[in-house]
């Protein structure tokens, strides 16, 4: 018994050693890539010709899985030879012009201009308040947001046909119906309801 549990093991660190050298992969393919060029998801994913195929594993391409930009990746093997890398970005929300969020917050670094042109502008003084802007971001975006700046008080919004201030995200939603059947021109968000200046 003790024989056959050895063989089976020096069985086992063979089978180990040349799975190192066969299958090789041959071709990569990358898919849903729009930051990122192939090169780049290939050199996070850590996965190129020539690479043992059995060893493409999801651990060895956890770094792809963390950058930023990826919000989720699946590596698919194709006996013998042949990977498959596809990946779902997370694109640009708003922009202050120095950093980039997208919708759920996280910064993407290193957004091109081409990237970041025609986004909402963040703009504002006092704590930062970029959570709470990404949350009035997401309501307003159907009604053309184009630039949100905060303060203590709260938020003043441009859209197209719209000027909005509200005091807070919770506030506007509170009274989401008055703001969208009166929208249009400057408006204002109190704890009592919505105030419309008349011009």
């Amino acid at each position: 018994m003790r024989r056959f549990g050895l063989a089976l093991l020096v069985l086992l660190a063979a089978l180990v050693i040349a799975s190192l050298f066969v299958p090789k992969v041959a071709v990569v393919v990358v898919e849903g890539n729009v930051h990122h060029d192939a090169a780049a998801v290939q050199r996070l994913a850590n996965v190129a010709a020539g690479d043992p195929f059995l060893w493409v594993t999801a651990t060895r391409v956890r770094a792809l899985g963390e950058d930023p930009w990826v919000l989720n990746v699946v590596v698919v093997r194709q006996w013998p030879d042949r990977v498959t890398i596809g990946i779902r970005e997370r694109t640009p929300a708003l922009t202050d012009g120095a950093t980039t969020w997208a919708d759920d917050g996280t910064v993407l670094s290193g957004a091109t201009p081409a990237e970041t042109t025609g986004l909402p502008r963040l703009e504002g003084w006092g704590p930062g308040r970029v959570e709470e802007a990404l949350v009035l971001l997401r309501l307003l975006r159907p009604f053309g947001v184009l630039v949100i700046s905060y303060s203590p008080e709260g938020f003043d919004i441009l859209m197209d046909g719209t000027r909005l201030f509200t005091p807070s995200a919770e506030a506007l939603r509170e009274h989401w119906a008055a703001f969208v059947s009166h929208r249009g021109g400057r408006m204002a968000v109190y704890p009592w309801g919505v105030s419309k200046a008349h011009e």
